[in-house]
C-alpha cells in the first residue's frame, strides 16, 4: 500500500528538528561557560565565528612544520614501502 503522505511527515519531522536544534539547542550551548571562552577569545582574535577553518587557529602553523617533518622523516608516520618508490 502506497501512503502519500509518508515523505511529507518524515520531511516535516526532520525540519522540526533541525529548527529545534538550531533555535533552541545551540544558543543553549552557546551559554556554557567554556563555550562562551572559545566565542570570545576567537572574537577577541579578529575570527569571523561564521567561518571558522582551520588555517584560522593560532597554533596551526605549529602543527603544519609538525606534519611536515613527519612526512619528510625517513619511517616517520607517512612512509611508504620501497616497493611503491
Amino acid at each position: 500500500m502506497i501512503r502519500p503522505w509518508r515523505g511529507t511527515t518524515q520531511l516535516s519531522i526532520a525540519m522540526i528538528i533541525i529548527v529545534g536544534v538550531w533555535l533552541f539547542l545551540l544558543p543553549r550551548i552557546s551559554d556554557i561557560p567554556s563555550v562562551r571562552a572559545r566565542i570570545d577569545s576567537n572574537r577577541g582574535a579578529g575570527i569571523n565565528p561564521t567561518a571558522v577553518f582551520y588555517t584560522d587557529h593560532p597554533g596551526m602553523a605549529d602543527i603544519e612544520r609538525s606534519v611536515q617533518s613527519r612526512v619528510e622523516s625517513p619511517g616517520g608516520w607517512f612512509w611508504k614501502p620501497s616497493l611503491w618508490q
